[in-house]
């Protein structure tokens, strides 16, 4: 008999519920449709490990070991068990044949596994080229940017993913960076940090997928500070008991830097963010397709918003603000402003405009280091 084990119903549940995005996906290898569960007697600790070959996560949590070993066990069922169960305490007893056996006060439960050895090896890093962050910075590039990740499949940039750069600013603080852009719009967010980032081994081009990047986000979600670094074309996030692993994707990704540079940035309309959302959600109340097509209409002191559809009707709104330059009439995608406007805190916002054809550029005074860049569109 090998792998005995009594542990926290609520902390194995979490650990498992943490895996279920990385096992879940269908493929033809069928052991990474389970969870790798290992256990060493001398340790107060089990090891829950998962791994889709792109993305891995290693969770350790408290246990009583009565008896050492390994076995991976199908994690989705395991998962279902374990969240029905009321029990405090979880028992876990290897037998022969790689069947498990499960108690949980008067249940019972019999689960057949697979061999821990044919679970693949969970990656190697250097523990040497990390860096402690607040989790607040990393929440704060990954919110304002990954709305804007494109959705679509190959072309000839890798707009699938999120550009992760670092780099300092005008006063020389260190800084970190991630952009997105699914073509028709761009997101930029950056942050100061006190980490040595000159550590960090960036790619030149370090995408992160989108999946690795919803991951992340959820990895660091209880943490006040966490670790990361790069490594074997992987980036490595660890917290005290717990380790997440991407692999980054090769590829191209557009200059963000010109795209903003041409955006003239002395003119601008100032109005407030709350009151543009409400007006862009009642506005695309009569939009159909995709494209959620809002026309701006800007004149003297005066924002007008108006949409239609043939087999609704039409609305219109405006919104007072500041504007004394020549008349505009342009088009952009309602929701897309809605998305970049949700994730700002500035009470006003300012919106550069220099022509019908030019992309505009959103800003916050109170939303540092934020850029969303919207192009138009023909109505």
């Amino acid at each position: 008999m090998a792998l005995s084990v009594n542990l926290s119903r609520d902390e194995f549940l979490a650990a498992l519920s943490s895996i279920q995005n990385i096992t879940g996906k269908k493929g033809t290898i069928a052991i990474l449709s389970n969870v790798l569960i290992e256990g060493e007697k001398d340790k107060d600790k089990i090891t829950l490990t998962a791994t889709d070959l792109e993305l891995g996560i290693r969770i350790n949590i408290a246990a009583d070991i009565i008896a050492g070993g390994s076995i991976t066990l199908p994690a989705k069922k395991l998962f279902e068990i374990i969240r029905e169960t009321s029990a405090d305490s979880i028992h876990m007893e290897l037998h022969d044949n790689n069947w498990i056996k499960i108690d949980a006060n008067s249940s019972s439960y019999n689960v057949a596994g697979m061999s821990a050895e044919e679970f693949p090896e969970f990656p190697v890093f250097d523990n040497n080229n990390m860096v402690e962050v607040p989790t607040s910075s990393l929440k704060d590039l990954i919110d304002k940017t990954i709305f804007s990740v494109s959705q679509e499949g190959e072309s000839q940039f890798n707009l699938s993913c999120l550009l992760f750069e670092k780099d300092k600013n005008d006063s020389e603080i260190n800084q970190l960076r991630m952009v997105s852009s699914d073509g028709h719009r761009l997101s930029l967010m950056q942050v100061e940090v006190d980490s040595n980032i000159d550590l960090l081994k960036f790619n030149k081009k370090t995408l992160i997928p989108k999946k690795g990047i919803q991951e992340i986000r959820k990895f660091i979600d209880h943490h006040y500070l966490v670790n990361f670094g790069f490594d074997n074309n992987q980036i490595i996030i660890k917290t005290n008991n717990s380790i997440l692993i991407i692999r980054l994707m090769n590829g191209d990704f557009p200059d963000y830097r010109n795209i903003i540079s041409i955006i003239n940035q002395e003119k601008f309309i100032e109005i407030k963010r709350v009151d543009l959302i409400q007006s862009m959600k009642r506005m695309i109340l009569f939009t159909e397709d995709r494209f959620n097509a809002v026309k701006f209409i800007l004149s003297n002191n005066s924002l007008l918003l108006t949409s239609e559809s043939i087999d609704i009707g039409n609305a219109k709104d405006e919104i007072n603000i500041s504007y004394s330059d020549k008349s505009l009439s342009l088009g952009f995608n309602g929701k897309y402003f809605i998305e970049s406007l949700q994730v700002m805190h500035s009470e006003l916002i300012k919106i550069y405009i220099n022509s019908e054809e030019s992309p505009c550029l959103i800003k916050g005074d109170e939303d540092h280091g934020f850029y969303s860049v919207i192009m138009p569109m023909k109505i």
